[in-house]
């Protein structure tokens, strides 16, 4: 995240790079810095005349002549030209003729290289855009860490939410950036500010619900409440849509996958530090140690593997999605 708040800080104070060459899987760190490059260098007047975009096409071999055609120019009515490239991957199977432009640049001219998969490092026009300009690899970010940036994003975006409601938003997006900033538009335009924003409010907005959610499974299953377990993985596999089975198995895995490093920390108050989670939560993990020893939790890992092979066809019939659930969930309480 460092690395991707220097870079936005950076154009939003006007210090720009000639080169920009960004890369990787998560699209709403490309879409934000091409955004906030976009914003900073191009005003309404010189839109017209001074910025280019260019979708890489295969079919078109004429791209990358465009491109420097446009990139060597002087700006027409503001400071600097700016050219983006997306899916530029497609632009040339060598790069040659952008790589010698990139190596004799024009100071007046912004070039960005939208690439929607990680470029390879050995490659010259990744070696020679990092040695002439700004390289940012767009990386996913982990499950444990979406918690953390749901609560980031909302200090920037002035919102006050409950714990519970920023798991409840974390249950329902995982770690799709671009789907949270969605969410949190939605509660910022639908809530008063400064008001605390709890669950019932949540689900009224975003239309999920706060009692039917992966974040409840575990919280129930942590409280040793067999009946409403079942009353929960019942709801959900009537919309596997929704509640997609693998992702139930992985999130009911993960609980525990904590809950068995929780049993190994000896400083507890240390506990939701090393497990990366919110102190809010912690007492949920210290409540399911006592029902969920470790040697039960290893044989429940076996049971958890045994479901996520189900779901995939291995040895197993997939097609009965609520029997996978609840013989997952009978033998999980029946682990003793």
């Amino acid at each position: 995240m460092t690395e991707y708040n220097k870079l936005i800080n950076d154009v939003n104070n006007g210090k720009f790079s000639p080169i920009y060459l960004i890369h990787g899987e998560e699209n709403y760190f490309i879409n934000n810095i091409i955004e906030n490059i976009t914003r900073n260098v191009i005003n309404e007047t010189s839109a017209d005349f001074d910025l280019k975009k260019i979708y890489g096409k295969k079919s078109d071999e004429s791209q990358e002549n465009d491109i420097i055609d446009f990139v060597k120019r002087f700006p027409l009515s503001g400071d600097y030209n700016l050219l983006i490239a997306k899916d530029s991957k497609n632009i040339s199977t060598d790069f040659k003729n952008i790589i010698s432009y990139i190596e004799n640049n024009n100071p007046k001219t912004i070039l960005v290289l939208s690439f929607t998969n990680n470029v390879d490092k050995r490659k010259k026009i990744y070696k020679s855009s990092l040695k002439n300009g700004v390289v940012f690899e767009s990386k996913k970010i982990y499950d444990n860490q979406v918690y953390n940036w749901i609560q980031e994003q909302c200090k920037s975006k002035s919102l006050n939410l409950h714990p519970n409601s920023i798991k409840i938003i974390e249950d329902f997006t995982g770690n799709d950036l671009s789907q949270i900033d969605n969410e949190l538009e939605k509660l910022k335009l639908n809530s008063n500010k400064d008001e605390i924003i709890r669950p019932e409010e949540v689900e009224s907005i975003i239309g999920f619900s706060k009692d039917y959610n992966f974040f409840e499974l575990t919280k129930v299953i942590g409280k040793n409440n067999y009946k409403k377990s079942l009353e929960l993985v019942s709801y959900m596999s009537k919309n596997t849509k929704k509640y997609p089975l693998p992702l139930i198995i992985g999130t009911v895995y993960t609980f525990f996958n904590k809950l068995f490093i929780y049993h190994s920390i000896e400083n507890k108050n240390e506990a939701s530090k090393v497990l990366g989670i919110n102190p809010y939560f912690i007492n949920e993990y210290r409540e399911a140690s006592v029902v969920f020893s470790m040697k039960r939790i290893s044989k429940i890992f076996g049971y958890l593997l045994e479901a996520d092979k189900r779901t995939k066809g291995i040895e197993f019939d997939n097609n009965d999605q609520i029997g996978i659930l609840n013989d997952l969930v009978y033998k999980i309480f029946k682990s003793n």
